[in-house]
């Protein structure tokens, strides 16, 4: 087959072409994004002109698009976030001629998802429709630990992008000897993950390797200070086995990535750099192999003569090991801090509020106290954890949907924020306060209607807090009047999964639109690096 040829442009025009094939590339500069409105944010919308273009044409038919796959593996898959979240980077970096607005010239083929989880697979299957076949759509999830996963499955995989999130406990706040992490049951996945990546052949390594977990798995294995433990050791062996234990499952990870000459970027984002109220900050790693691609994609040539690398090319760097990593905050990603939009953007227009009432006995008891609480008028909430409302305290945000203002000021503080009509407004009463600010109040609640005027949220409303593109419409949704975005895949849960398996599976994912922020990142500038190579 005759080769396409991929032009590349920053700041000007540069065209190529080779026998019947014309292309072009364009990486003009990443613009500021607009601060997103509410309707925005919560209908999800990924059919956007994108910033950056690829755009592959046939010579003599304008109108038909050379496509490009990009093969994935998607290991800890949980319900698919990292999926969703490639489609939509790959959405954000290709677009087609307009005649074709619903087939991207780039998209990803999954070619093997890895959970241990029944309920998992139960979700992933219901929402990946890779095809009509769903015999084979099923057999593309292994229920499988991941340690048992060989290498010689992986070298014959071969695939592009590995996308990973690895157990967060062992690297969490209550984990409480981080410095043995390694001796974690729950780490040995990974580390076999980090030795298959160790040992593979050259040319089976994936191109692109994306990673979430919390923050704190980046400080894995670190020693405690005044810890003088290894100088009392007077046996070599011991020493080195204490080494051994407290070099940690990221140092380990910097290690492999830096023997297989990967360029690394570590990041600590959280949805509210990106236009989502919602509080999860993660950390990641992208790491690319520069021109690998070229080699895996037949029937492409990527070619190009360029002055410098894309735009996120500083970012990115060989691991030096003997020094601390590079973290990479959200001004990072060139955009302005966003004006995030209302809680009440990401509700249900219907849902059943039975399984979402909070039981009497939580509500009356004094640890109510600790309670997030948040109305439709909010502009944030909490991280939600797998143990959303199994406890009161940190594990994400319930939802007041009472009356938002009142004539009285007996209620509470009397200098409580009045609405242009003088009644003051029931919602300022939940706004957060400093710590040292927070004094028990027995009588906080007495006033509140809790059967009626408080409810934990429901999965898919956490779900459109985390960035999944939602089937079902929200309240201020363009989507729920103007209809779904077909060209997108949606997320919704079976009907088989009760609210409280919701929870759990989406406290164990990731925010998709965070992800997809970073995959994009990670993939341009893999593309810029084979046009430079190559």
């Amino acid at each position: 087959m005759t080769g396409i040829v991929i032009g590349f442009l920053i700041d000007g025009f540069i065209f190529f072409s080779e026998d019947l094939f014309v292309g072009w590339l364009v990486v003009a500069g990443r613009p500021r994004r607009p601060r997103p409105t509410a309707n925005q944010a919560s209908s999800i919308k990924h059919h956007q002109a994108p910033s950056h273009l690829i755009t592959l044409h046939h010579s003599n038919d304008q109108n038909h698009a050379a496509m490009i796959t990009l093969t994935y593996l998607e290991f800890y898959s949980g319900i698919g976030g990292w999926g969703y979240a490639l489609e939509h980077a790959l959405r954000n970096v290709a677009v087609t001629p307009p005649s074709q607005p619903e087939q991207p010239q780039l998209h990803c083929q999954l070619l093997g998802a890895f959970d241990h989880s029944d309920i998992c697979k139960h979700v992933f299957v219901h929402n990946h429709h890779q095809g009509t076949n769903h015999n084979q759509n099923k057999k593309l999830f292994r229920q499988t630990p991941i340690e048992r996963i060989t290498l010689e499955e992986l070298e014959t995989h071969s695939a592009h992008i590995w996308c990973m999130s690895p157990p967060c406990q062992p690297h969490t706040r209550q984990h409480s000897n981080q410095q043995i992490e390694m001796n974690d049951p729950r780490s040995k996945s990974f580390l076999h993950l980090c030795d298959m990546i160790g040992t593979m052949e050259q040319s089976t390594l994936p191109c692109l390797i994306l990673l979430e977990n919390v923050i704190g798995f980046e400080l894995s294995g670190t020693t405690v200070d005044g810890d003088d433990t290894q100088t009392q050791s007077t046996n070599d062996s011991e020493t080195n086995q204490l080494q051994q234990m407290r070099r940690g499952s990221f140092q380990t990870w910097r290690e492999v990535l830096s023997k297989r000459e990967y360029q690394v970027a570590h990041f600590h984002i959280s949805p509210e750099d990106i236009g989502l109220p919602n509080a999860r900050p993660r950390h990641y790693t992208v790491a690319f192999r520069p021109g690998s691609l070229h080699s895996k994609i037949k029937d492409t040539t990527i070619s190009a003569q360029v002055t410098s690398l894309c735009n996120y090319g500083n970012l990115f760097a060989k691991e030096i090991l003997h020094e601390p990593p590079v973290i990479w905050g959200p001004k990072s990603l060139g955009t302005i801090p966003p004006e995030l939009p209302l809680i009440g953007d990401f509700l249900d227009v219907e849902c059943e509020l039975e399984p979402l009432r909070i039981p009497e006995k939580v509500w009356s008891s004094s640890s109510a106290w600790c309670f997030d609480v948040v109305t439709p008028l909010h502009h944030r909430s909490a991280c939600f954890t797998h143990s959303y409302a199994k406890f009161v305290r940190g594990t994400g945000s319930i939802l007041y949907t009472g009356p938002m203002s009142n004539d009285s000021d007996e209620i509470g503080n009397t200098n409580r924020k009045r609405d242009r009509e003088g009644k003051f407004l029931v919602a300022t009463r939940f706004d957060l306060e400093a710590p040292e600010a927070r004094t028990f109040d027995a009588d906080w609640s007495n006033d509140i209607d809790w059967k009626n005027d408080m409810r934990y949220f429901s999965g898919t409303e956490i779900a459109r807090l985390m960035g999944f593109p939602v089937s079902k419409p929200a309240v201020r949704s363009r989507a729920a009047h103007d209809g779904i975005d077909t060209a997108f895949r949606k997320f919704s849960f079976p009907s088989t999964i009760s609210v409280k398996q919701q929870w759990k599976l989406l406290g164990n994912s990731l925010n998709v639109q965070v992800a997809g922020t970073l995959a994009e990142i990670g993939i341009k500038t893999l593309l810029c690096s084979d046009l430079l190579k190559n």
